[in-house]
């Protein structure tokens, strides 16, 4: 393997370990090998991105991502924006070993690691332990531990969030809700 394309390939493994630090994962999640299957793999130097396409499965530990396609923004030698888009692009991954998965999904999960931000836009929907949150945009900022949704002018619920939360989620103190 030549010189340039190992190091196009340890600049892409590195920053997508940068994945699980922005969700409030297992710890052994971090430790996991990264898996990346798609149909095509395409590395452009030029353009600074690595795009993955068709049926595109990333793993590691509890995280799965799923899309039509991934890409991978390089601004330098690290990646700063992580594009997942789909019909729709899901994210799932369990949050501590007592805890039930966390399963997001929109059109696009995008991250952006400048901001430390995750955002859902178009058709967002965030779901655990029966309790879910939608809108057409949710933003989790990760250092801050918020989470901010906002609707769309033009989709369900006219512009409106949404939240669900069953009634045993509100009667236990340890739910998340």
């Amino acid at each position: 393997m030549n010189k340039s394309l190992y190091c196009c390939l340890c600049g892409v493994v590195s920053a997508l370990m940068l994945l699980p630090a922005y969700t409030h994962a297992l710890d052994s999640d971090r430790e996991q090998p990264i898996q990346i299957v798609a149909d095509v793999a395409i590395r452009d130097e030029i353009a600074g991105e690595t795009r993955y396409e068709g049926n595109v499965v990333l793993t590691q530990g509890s995280l799965k991502i799923t899309a039509d396609e991934l890409t991978i923004l390089h601004s330098t030698e690290d990646a700063d924006r992580i594009i997942a888009t789909g019909n729709p692009a899901t994210l799932v991954q369990q949050p501590t070993p007592d805890q039930l998965p966390v399963d997001a999904s929109a059109l696009r999960i995008e991250y952006v690691r400048s901001e430390d931000l995750v955002r859902l836009l178009e058709d967002a929907r965030i779901a655990q332990n029966g309790s879910t949150l939608s809108g057409n945009q949710i933003d989790y900022l990760v250092s801050q531990r918020t989470v901010k949704a906002a609707g769309g002018a033009d989709g369900p619920g006219q512009g409106r969030v949404e939240v669900v939360i069953p009634p045993e989620n509100l009667r236990d103190p340890s739910s998340d809700a």
